[in-house]
């Protein structure tokens, strides 16, 4: 008996022996807390890399992030970088800063806090990202104090941020070739030299506000405004928002030019206007639904040499809501009218999606009942969130679900469906 079970005990133990191997390399991880002292490299070996409460860079020290990884917080946790970080992903294998809830929840962790160094102010390349993926986090980059660019991220996508960035760090922040979809905020206000570049704005409550300069770029499904101007804006197209383009009080020595502004249910909206500090010439403004331009400010504002599908001034002017509708406001000139109405080049942004994962979602628009269908038989956690990226519903279900009775307003909602390998996608439904 004993000799006859020798072989079999050692066979047991060489298959528990790989078993435990095998479940060591499929489950690798890594956990991150406190200080990081030296530089190191994250590599996809050690991936994910979780990050629970907040991770400090200490001066000195690189992060390089390679392809593949996926760095994971834990709600409230952030990522203080007083060094630098360099994480260059591929097209192929993208690098992922996220949440690590199983059920992702916009703004579940804090983002990255850039500290300024002691270098000589403007130089050190601080923050390069490429084919990164940030979401999930209250503000995902905060440059407030950070004096030690240029900053630049390419080809990465943003995605369920309460904000994408704070402010911009010096010399410069760049923007080049990204996606912003599912965002409360997209862009906001930057200090120094700032750029946004043949970025896709997608389904953002606000999309961009207050960057210098914005070209060739395109902004659709905003629930609150596309863009608020400032510097210069050319070649983009703005189309099916709620409002296209919305300037302030602080949107002067404006230029925006040779844009499209079309299908969106107002297209200008204007608080305040400067003749002569604005240029707002070559532009495509027409079909929109409820006004092709909104002037709120008491300036009158010289809107001439665009094109508004028309050369009727007077079915021009029907469009425009201004001081013939309201007393308190200025008058709009649309003469010269420009006939060339000519769309600008949009160069598609390479959309670097979440995952690869199949979805059906139907009826949309919906009025009471929607149905989530997709091709994979895993376990799928939906959630649904209003505009403001407030909580709805959160389900879970395998291949399809059928949702009925869902009392909401009228207007636009954002959904995510995340299966149990990590793969997610984030869409829009309509409610009529």
């Amino acid at each position: 008996m004993r000799l006859g079970n020798e072989p079999n005990t050692i066979l047991m133990k060489f298959i528990l022996f790989a078993f435990s191997f095998i479940a060591t390399i499929s489950f690798a991880q890594t956990s991150l807390s406190g200080g990081i002292y030296a530089s190191e490299t994250w590599d996809a070996v050690g991936s994910p890399y979780t990050v629970s409460g907040n991770l400090v860079v200490f001066e000195g020290v690189e992060i390089t992030v390679e392809p593949g990884v996926i760095v994971q917080f834990d709600p409230g946790a952030g990522l203080e970088l007083r060094g630098k970080l360099s994480s260059i992903g591929t097209e192929a294998d993208p690098i992922s800063f996220t949440t690590s809830l199983s059920t992702p929840i916009m703004g579940s962790w804090n983002g990255i806090k850039v500290i300024g160094t002691t270098n000589p102010l403007g130089v050190g390349n601080q923050v390069t990202m490429e084919y990164t993926k940030g979401m999930y986090a209250q503000t995902f980059i905060n440059l407030d104090v950070a004096y030690h660019g240029p900053y630049n991220f390419k080809h990465c996508y943003f995605a369920q941020n309460q904000k994408v960035n704070e402010d911009g760090g010096s010399p410069s922040t760049n923007f080049d070739y990204c996606t912003f979809e599912a965002n409360h905020q997209a862009l906001d206000w930057c200090q120094f030299d700032n750029r946004a570049s043949h970025c896709s704005f997608i389904n953002n409550y606000i999309g961009l506000v207050g960057i210098e300069k914005v070209d060739t770029c395109y902004f659709s499904g905003h629930t609150s405004f596309a863009m608020s101007p400032y510097g210069v804006t050319t070649g983009c197209k703005i189309e099916n928002n709620v409002i296209g383009v919305k300037t302030g009080f602080n949107a002067v020595n404006h230029t925006f030019v040779n844009n499209t502004v079309i299908n969106n249910e107002v297209g200008m909206q204007i608080s305040s206007f400067f003749n002569g500090s604005h240029n707002v010439t070559g532009n495509t403004i027409c079909n929109n639904s409820t006004y092709n331009v909104k002037l709120l400010s008491s300036n009158n504002a010289d809107l001439g040499m665009n094109c508004w599908c028309s050369t009727d001034e007077n079915q021009i002017l029907s469009t425009i809501y201004d001081g013939y509708d309201n007393t308190s406001y200025g008058l709009v000139t649309v003469s010269p009218v420009s006939n060339i109405c000519d769309q600008p080049l949009i160069v598609n942004t390479p959309e670097l999606p979440i995952s690869d994962l199949s979805v059906s979602v139907y009826p949309n628009p919906f009025s009471e009942t929607i149905h989530f269908k997709t091709e994979t038989e895993s376990i799928i956690s939906l959630s649904i969130f209003d505009a403001f990226g407030r909580l709805i519903l959160t389900d879970e279900f395998q291949s399809e679900i059928r949702i009925e009775g869902l009392d909401l307003d009228k207007g636009i909602y954002l959904y995510t469906l995340t299966s149990e390998d990590g793969s997610s996608f984030v869409g829009k439904l309509i409610k009529q």
